[in-house]
């Protein structure tokens, strides 16, 4: 649509002109918006209100000439070449050169109309892609930029070579080699960089390599420094480009064996249930949406199994809680031995599990939820002298290159897991997507449009939710939530728009506007004296984002902001998966006297060995040791404990989603520092929570 509209200004003294032109493009499927002037200022006056994609100028006006026209349009569009073309309104045979000697594209004449109409869409398609050409010359260029700041901010040491000779070396690989400047290795032979007795064998690698020049290859060898000193690397070889010419980019990298299995053992840890052993459901999360993005343009098939034990809460009611974590315990090792190989098998819930399966239809779906359906209702063991059975409901979605994002699909397979329940114990049910369901791309296509506008036009809304102190602490806290506001009013929530957000690479300037929003209304509320401190969510990518700190720091600075008053949050799974990234955006927000979270907490299998590399200021419970806690004695056991082994290291506790009073004077004889939930308040765009109510 946006190709078949021309913005047009038309300079003529006559509304006939302007009606002939604008009803002609419209007969050819144009959609014309046009403006009609007759001198310099209705030109000007134009030019601020939209700009123009054409200018028709008439021969022989007498208040404004064809120069004066063509000087007034480049003076206000910049450097867009905006295309002016000349109107002869009778067949006088005017000059073609002195019209474009006085800056017109063209001359053309409304005697015409097929001649005009075809210098129209000319002139449009050349300045359009004129314009598209700048886009992506812009986008490139930050592509680039974004490039190089990557690759001199890497820790790993990165070198360009153009046949055989270095002509770029990040910091990282000048540090690598005890080099000061860079400059001193243009022009040297990578070769000078091995031990001379691995030279001979990376002369042959390099030469095969070089050969095919493509793919992505690696090669142990002995390296040395300018001094002598030699040392064992890894350098992994890959085609590049720089300046436009074809290069090679090699990564030389020394193992440090320790962070890596130290990082590897702690993602695992977090990926963990506590009871079971099986993944946990944040795992399940990550594995749908990296599912989801390998079934993505191509024809690979997927599907998740929400499997739900039926009569749960009876079981309970038999043998107690600690008895139904045993038969959790024992049904889980029952999916465990009915899933197929490369299946994830996660424990989503308290009673339900999560198996993800690939190559699978509708009808081999189904027929695999049989055969563990089967497998459970002929299940049965003893505990506490009672003989426990029962059967499992089980709820499917599938997943294929047409399948939209993550929480989308999540929402399926529990509305099919809904339905199944509905229907009576030991059912089936497949989700079937309705007419209109956007898939994945576009999805991400419509909040790429969206979010943009909303950073633009300021469409975003916060909204603040309480987080009050059991201890007598009557200080101000808010966590601040950020709701996208669509054009008919509605509010859309964040873990609908975010994971889209992630993907399209716009999760940052999301943040950013969070940030500078909360900073302004941060500043009013200390100037009315009001003791307010904000905790603040920090995507994963943000945890990347180099010009963040300085940023901040300027504008606590320049704004006068009291120490502490920013507390920046980050979930225990980002962390873990950002270990080297969460650690120093910790240090550099301490430097910076802010605070720092880790959200969702507690879920791995040893969280707080975390916490050994992590120098947080809060943690906050994960949301699932919430549910049913007035009765579930596990969840308050987990809850005493890590509230325990934190103020032993002296964290401060948070647990969110209180639900009601009776959990409430659970979390209070525990020892936790801070609650929050809908019990409280639920988010809201209005700060008038009384915190005095909580002081005792």
């Amino acid at each position: 649509m946006a190709e078949k509209t021309i913005n047009l200004i038309i300079v003529d003294d006559s509304f006939d002109t302007e009606e002939k032109v604008v009803s002609t493009l419209r007969s050819l499927g144009y959609a014309t918006r046009s403006s009609r002037v007759e001198d310099d200022e209705d030109l000007i006056d134009a030019m601020k209100t939209h700009q123009p994609d054409l200018v028709l100028y008439s021969q022989g006006m007498e208040l404004i000439s064809l120069k004066e026209t063509c000087k007034i349009i480049k003076e206000n569009t910049g450097n867009a070449p905006v295309p002016v073309i000349a109107v002869d309104k009778t067949d006088s045979n005017a000059s073609t050169a002195e019209a474009i000697s006085a800056g017109a594209m063209d001359l053309s004449s409304y005697e015409d109309m097929q001649h005009l109409t075809q210098v129209i869409k000319r002139e449009v398609r050349a300045y359009r892609n004129w314009k598209e050409n700048q886009a992506l010359k812009k986008t490139l260029d930050e592509s680039e930029r974004r490039c190089n700041s990557l690759l001199d901010s890497s820790r790993d040491a990165i070198a360009y070579i153009h046949e055989g000779m270095h002509v770029y070396s990040n910091e990282s690989y000048l540090e690598l080699f005890d080099i000061e400047q860079s400059d001193e290795l243009e022009g040297i032979p990578i070769l000078d960089m091995v031990a001379n007795d691995s030279r001979d064998d990376f002369k042959v690698f390099l030469r095969n390599y070089m050969k095919k020049d493509d793919g992505l290859e690696k090669l142990e060898t002995r390296l040395h420094k300018p001094d002598g000193k030699e040392f064992d690397g890894e350098m992994e070889f890959s085609a590049a480009r720089i300046e436009g010419e074809p290069c090679i980019q090699v990564v030389i990298r020394q193992e440090d064996v320790s962070n890596e299995e130290l990082e590897r053992q702690l993602k695992l840890l977090s990926q963990k249930d506590q009871l079971t052993g099986l993944f946990n459901r944040q795992h399940c999360l990550e594995e749908v949406e990296t599912i989801i993005s390998e079934c993505e343009g191509n024809e690979e098939t997927a599907a998740i199994m929400e499997l739900r034990l039926d009569n749960f809460d009876n079981i309970k009611n038999e043998v107690g809680v600690v008895g139904a974590d045993k038969y959790i315990v024992a049904v889980a090792a029952v999916f465990l031995e009915a899933t197929h190989e490369n299946d994830i098998l996660s424990r989503y819930t308290h009673a339900s599990f999560t198996i993800i399966t690939r190559d699978h239809d509708k009808d081999s779906i189904e027929s695999y939820a049989r055969e563990i359906q089967e497998k459970v209702a002929d299940f049965e063991v003893s505990i506490n002298d009672e003989n426990i059975n029962t059967t499992c409901s089980v709820g499917i979605a599938l997943i294929d290159q047409h399948s939209p994002e993550c929480n989308e699909v999540l929402a399926r397979v529990e509305k099919a897991s809904d339905e199944a329940v509905s229907h009576g114990s030991n059912q089936i049910s497949v989700y079937a997507p309705k007419e209109g369901e956007l898939t994945r791309q576009e999805a991400d296509s419509k909040f790429r449009g969206q979010l943009t506008d909303a950073i633009m036009k300021n469409k975003f809304v916060l909204h603040y939710q309480p987080i009050v102190s059991l201890h007598g602490d009557t200080d101000e806290r808010y966590e601040v939530f950020v709701r996208l506001k669509t054009d008919d009013g509605n509010l859309v929530m964040p873990q609908d728009f975010f994971p889209a957000a992630e993907r399209i690479g716009m999760a940052i300037a999301v943040d950013r506007w969070v940030l500078t929003r909360t900073l302004q209304v941060l500043e009013t509320r200390w100037k009315k004296g009001k003791r307010t401190r904000f905790f603040i969510k920090l995507s994963a990518p943000s945890l990347k984002d180099e010009s963040l700190i300085d940023w901040l720091d300027f504008q606590i600075k320049e704004k006068e902001l009291p120490a502490d008053c920013l507390i920046f949050e980050v979930k225990e799974t980002a962390a873990v998966t950002n270990l080297k990234y969460t650690k120093t955006m910790c240090e550099n927000l301490k430097r910076i006297k802010c605070g720092f979270v880790l959200d969702d907490f507690g879920t791995g299998a040893n969280p707080f060995q975390l916490l050994d590399h992590i120098d947080v200021d809060y943690i906050r419970l994960d949301r699932s040791f919430m549910e049913d806690l007035f009765e579930n004695t596990k969840n308050q056991e987990i809850i005493q404990q890590l509230t325990a082994q934190a103020t032993e290291r002296g964290k401060l506790t948070i647990t969110q989603f209180v639900p009601d009073a009776a959990s409430l004077s659970v979390l209070w004889g525990m020892g936790v520092n801070f609650i929050q939930g809908y019990f409280l308040q639920e988010p809201s765009p209005i700060m008038n929570y009384d915190f005095t109510d909580m002081g005792g």
